[in-house]
């Protein structure tokens, strides 16, 4: 009886054991899980990438005084790129209300079905 008692206790602590959560991941984990998510670029994924941003930043940008302002890319980081098919760029773009470039980020996309850059690093479904 004492036998029977004593596995049934082992495999209740062994079967609690189990079920307990994991401990949260360090920052040096969270780092190793990010890093393994970046997704590197191919040329082509890069040239579109930089065709949509060229297209968002490199433009005629109206103010309130009625002058246009060109805007510019300064660039976009590849590093940056993951499973979402969007890029981090920067550039500068014309301010409506203040007549000059300030410089904004924007998340472009890297994928045929992306195109054009958004405010926001996700993708909304279609």
């Amino acid at each position: 009886m004492n036998k029977f008692f004593l596995v049934g206790l082992l495999s209740s602590i062994a079967l609690l054991t189990a079920c307990e959560q994991k401990p949260a991941p360090t920052p040096e984990q969270k780092v190793q899980q990010q890093l393994s998510s970046i997704h590197a670029l191919t040329d082509v994924e890069r040239n579109l990438a930089t065709a949509n941003a060229k297209e968002y930043f490199e433009r005629d940008w109206p103010t309130n005084d009625g002058k246009k302002l060109r805007g510019t890319l300064i660039s976009c980081r590849p590093s940056d790129s993951n499973a979402n098919g969007l890029v981090t760029c920067t550039g500068y773009v014309g301010h409506l209300d203040e007549g000059r470039l300030v410089e904004r980020t924007q998340y472009c996309g890297y994928r045929p079905e992306l195109v054009g850059c958004s405010d926001k690093d996700t993708v909304t479904p279609q």
